[in-house]
């Protein structure tokens, strides 16, 4: 028996389930006496190893994160890694390249390293391990906050947009420029965040009393490989789209690529919305129009949440989810003018 088993049982999260067993954090008095039911009906035992380890006095901070070539990942890591510096910390930086078994080692090693607190962007199909090795952080006396995705029944603190809305404004952009026939590139649905941004574009075409288009709906990926195959795609259709709405940035630099090799003009032979204004974009010369994260915002708020569980861990406080706004940056590249070129 596991933590992890005990927190299948309970519905809850492994690390809900370790801060009953080191009475640390809020914990709703329900869930509790539930946790602590099912703990004795099972004779569950904490790991003595875990246990034993005490808070750690360094000043290294772990920082976690899927895919360190992601633009988005390196705006946000450069926020952190200039807060951290200001106030005297170290940065532990561990590039999972989305891949669970490198995050569970990453989590570990933290751990090992007796850092004062862990910032995590998870992989995009974290597993049970993940959960007991927060756990075990948590045990540890490390706090931990997650950054952009979260996990499943997770009860850590975490930084994130309102993914919905930011599509579904993008989308109202390009209906009302005109737009009848929109594609989508869409995130992965293996992780939360792409299920929820492909509502906002359903939700937007109803809204609008626009019929949905399964064809008109690519199933991208976070790498501008998939942004180029989906407009090679989604351009290749008998009735192509007019416009291509991208929920990522680094897809959206495979879309550009892909306009460019074939002579194709954001806002006159295509309608184009990206993701993140990304300084590339600017360094290149694309005008683009983007749905725009507070990158910099995210990372310094997820810093601040943890250096605030750092001092004071033993606190009882809720689950604190920080919903940050985003904004539509308008530079033309949404308009409609030759609707043939790509027929």
């Amino acid at each position: 028996m596991t933590i992890s088993d005990i927190a299948k049982l309970a519905g809850v999260s492994a690390a809900t389930v370790s801060r009953v067993l080191n009475n640390k954090g809020y914990v709703k008095e329900e869930t509790r006496q539930k946790i602590e039911n099912l703990i004795q009906e099972n004779g569950y035992r904490p790991n003595a190893v875990a246990r034993s380890l005490t808070r750690s006095n360094t000043s290294m901070i772990a920082v976690i994160m899927s895919n360190r070539l992601n633009p988005f990942f390196a705006n946000v890591l450069d926020a952190i890694e200039s807060r951290a510096e200001q106030q005297g910390y170290s940065i532990l930086f561990y590039n999972t390249s989305e891949d669970r078994d490198k995050e569970c080692k990453a989590i570990a090693q933290a751990i090992e390293h007796r850092v004062m607190g862990i910032l995590l962007l998870p992989v995009l199909d974290p597993d049970e391990r993940t959960e007991e090795l927060l756990a075990g952080a948590e045990d540890s006396g490390i706090p931990v906050v997650l950054i952009d995705r979260d996990l499943h029944n997770s009860d850590l603190d975490i930084v994130l947009i309102d993914n919905k809305k930011v599509v579904y404004e993008g989308v109202k952009l390009l209906i009302e420029s005109g737009h009848r026939k929109i594609g989508i590139v869409t995130c992965p649905e293996v992780v939360k965040k792409g299920k929820t941004r492909l509502d906002g574009y359903v939700q937007c075409l109803k809204d609008y009393g626009m019929e949905m288009e399964d064809e008109y709906i690519y199933p991208g990926d976070f790498d501008e490989k998939s942004g180029y195959q989906a407009c090679e795609n989604l351009l290749g259709l008998p009735d192509p789209p007019t416009a291509v709405l991208v929920t990522c940035s680094s897809a959206t630099l495979g879309c550009i690529r892909y306009l460019n090799e074939h002579s194709l003009q954001m806002g006159r032979d295509i309608g184009l919305v990206g993701f993140d204004d990304i300084s590339l974009l600017g360094t290149l010369g694309y005008e683009i129009t983007v749905m725009d994260r507070p990158m910099k915002e995210m990372g310094e708020i997820a810093y601040d949440l943890l250096t605030e569980r750092m001092a004071s861990p033993d606190t009882k406080r809720r689950r604190r989810e920080i919903l940050l706004q985003t904004r539509l940056i308008i530079r033309g590249s949404e308009k409609l003018q030759d609707v043939q070129a790509v027929s």
